[in-house]
């Protein structure tokens, strides 16, 4: 491929090349807030997050934590806390980076 192909290919990929600046959090505090998200969901009122694992580096995306959250399901069977993880996790991934 030469220059050419690559300059559109990544502008293509790029979405206009600026990402969102993602705020920092302690790891109490993401913890704390991927908890409040999860359980604004009927039936998650208390499932909590009790671990996040951090990148070796941030992904290609920016985000410095692993899409794997360890859960406290709280007996909430996994067909409803799947489906509010499912809307929390890019969200949450997309806004905060872990300190």
């Amino acid at each position: 491929m030469d220059d050419s192909e690559a300059t559109v290919t990544d502008d293509f990929f790029s979405f206009g090349g600026d990402q969102p600046e993602r705020q920092v959090l302690s790891r109490g505090e993401l913890l704390a807030r991927v908890s409040a998200l999860m359980q604004s969901f009927e039936g998650c009122e208390n499932v909590n997050v009790v671990r996040v694992d951090p990148l070796d580096r941030p992904d290609t995306a920016g985000c410095n934590w692993s899409y794997t959250l360890v859960l406290d399901a709280a007996g909430v069977p996994p067909e409803v806390y799947g489906l509010a993880y499912a809307h929390v996790i890019g969200m949450a991934r997309s806004s905060w980076n872990l300190q």
